[in-house]
């Protein structure tokens, strides 16, 4: 015959098997839920790059090409000698 010490130890027992086995499905099922939230993360993290990459191109490259006719326009008025006498033509005016 059993006492109600080993009766209540062996429900006890039961009951903490029970609670760690749903313990481990819902940190099981927690965890494949966010599986993918890492990669996600990471391509929208590239596509913001991506984007001010190319938004910055755009800038440069404008800047460039302004830069290079405005240096163009004063390399040729030097070399043109249409300038007044010592070249204070040659600097521009800065305007565009």
């Amino acid at each position: 015959m059993r006492t109600v010490w080993v009766e209540v130890t062996d429900e006890l027992r039961e009951a903490l098997m029970l609670v760690r086995h749903g313990t481990v499905l819902v940190w099981r099922r927690a965890r494949r839920s966010e599986a993918g939230e890492g990669v996600i993360s990471a391509a929208i993290a590239v596509l913001v790059m991506a984007f001010l990459g190319a938004a910055m191109w755009i800038a440069f490259n404008g800047t460039m090409h302004s830069a290079q006719s405005k240096v163009d326009t004063n390399v040729n008025s030097i070399g043109s000698g249409g300038g007044t006498t010592g070249g204070a033509s040659a600097g521009g005016t800065g305007l565009p």
